[in-house]
């Protein structure tokens, strides 16, 4: 029965946000900015409890390459970009804001953690001025399976799976497998675990 119950709110949730998703689209179709697109992303991260994951779940599912049923998605948390693949188990906590990530199986994200689409999303003028972010630049920050995102810690590197990122951490290079890290800049504290 409960199953059944999950069922018919994913695809309530899948109905309920359709014109959302479509209007989506058409935005993507016409290679416009993607206003419309965090405008909805931002306006269904505002819904709270339950039927606020469905319905962010529901959204994504339709707009991202693959998003598992059995992931959760966050109260205040969105993706920043239109892209993402998130596996089953994946758990987001509470405000946090991701861009172009691969999350697999079993990711656990605290709350308050940012992990943009890399470290190159801005570049400078021969004068030092700051540019426009350039879609080009971006990219995609895979977070491995069974690892954990501490408490507003910001990725802008791919973890390896069964890593731990401690509170705090400003991760700048790669994580490997099944290592702690921890600090500004994020520095190996433990591991790596055996197998």
């Amino acid at each position: 029965m409960k199953n059944i119950l999950k069922t018919l709110a994913n695809y309530t949730a899948l109905a309920l946000v359709f014109l959302p998703y479509t209007i989506c689209l058409l935005e993507r179709k016409w290679k416009a900015s993607q206003k419309i697109y965090l405008f909805w992303a931002q306006t269904l991260a505002l819904i709270p409890g339950t039927p606020g994951n469905f319905l962010r779940r529901a959204f994504y599912k339709l707009l991202f390459p693959r998003v598992s049923w059995q992931c959760e998605i966050g109260f205040g948390s969105f993706f920043s970009q239109p892209w993402a693949i998130i596996e089953k188990g994946v758990y987001i906590g509470p405000y946090c804001i991701l861009g172009q990530v691969i999350l697999r199986e079993g990711v656990l994200i605290a709350s308050r953690v940012s992990i943009p689409s890399g470290k190159k999303q801005h570049r400078r003028t021969e004068e030092g001025r700051l540019l426009p972010a350039d879609l080009e630049d971006f990219e995609t920050i895979e977070i491995g399976r069974h690892s954990w995102i501490g408490e507003g810690a910001v990725v802008l590197a791919p973890v390896g799976e069964m890593a731990t990122v401690a509170a705090g951490a400003v991760v700048f290079r790669p994580v490997p497998p099944r290592t702690t890290v921890a600090g500004n800049p994020a520095s190996i504290v433990k591991g790596p675990f055996p197998s």
